[in-house]
C-alpha cells in the first residue's frame, strides 16, 4: 500500500481510540498505555511494531525513520523525554518515557496528537516553534505533559513543546 494510506490509517486509528478505555485491534489486546497505544494505532494500518516508547524509539531509529524536525506528518509518532520521574531521583534524566500518534498539524505549527494520559485517551497539543508556551493569542499551544506536583517551576520542564525528543514516521519505512 502507498505510505500516505497508511499513515491515514494509523491517524485514523489513533482517532478511533479516544475516550476508550482499552486498546483491543483484530480481537488482539494491546497495554493501556502510551506505547500501548501506538502499537495499537500502527497495527490497525498493517504495521507490526512492539515494545516501549524507548524501544519503538530505538526501531525508527534503525528503520531510518527517525527524524528531528519542527514539523512531523499526520501519522507520524512522537517521544518525550522526562514525562515523569521513572528513576524516583528528582531529576530531569529520564528518556523516552511517553510517545502519542500526530494526527493534524495547523498552520500555525501546532501539533495534534493522540495519546493516553492520566484522563485517559485524549488528544495533545505541542508547538515547537513555541515550545514553552501555553497559550498565544487565546490559542492553545501546548499542553502540560508533566505534573508540577512537588517540583521547582523554575527548573523542570512540563510542556509537550519542552519535553518533547523527536518523531518517527514508521508509515515511510514501507
Amino acid at each position: 500500500r502507498p505510505p500516505n494510506a497508511v499513515a491515514r490509517d494509523i491517524v485514523r486509528a489513533a482517532n478511533g481510540f479516544v475516550g476508550n478505555r482499552s486498546l483491543s485491534v483484530d480481537g488482539t489486546s494491546y497495554r493501556y498505555d502510551c506505547s500501548g497505544l501506538v502499537e495499537a494505532s500502527l497495527a490497525t494500518a498493517g504495521l507490526e511494531e512492539a515494545g516501549s516508547s524507548a524501544m519503538l524509539f530505538e526501531r525508527a531509529r534503525e528503520l531510518g525513520v527517525l527524524h528531528h524536525r519542527r514539523l512531523p506528518k499526520p501519522g507520524d509518532i512522537a517521544f518525550f523525554d522526562n514525562t515523569y520521574d521513572r528513576d524516583g531521583n528528582g531529576r530531569n534524566d529520564d528518556s523516552l518515557t511517553h510517545s502519542a500518534v500526530v494526527v493534524a498539524v495547523d498552520s500555525d505549527g501546532t501539533v495534534d496528537m493522540v495519546h493516553i494520559g492520566s484522563k485517559g485517551v485524549t488528544d495533545l497539543r505541542m508547538n515547537l516553534r513555541n515550545p514553552h508556551d501555553v497559550e498565544l493569542n487565546g490559542a492553545r499551544l501546548n499542553d502540560y505533559l508533566r505534573s508540577k506536583t512537588g517540583r521547582d517551576p523554575a527548573t523542570t520542564e512540563y510542556l509537550a513543546g519542552e519535553l518533547w525528543t523527536g518523531f518517527g514516521s514508521f508509515w515511510a519505512a514501507q
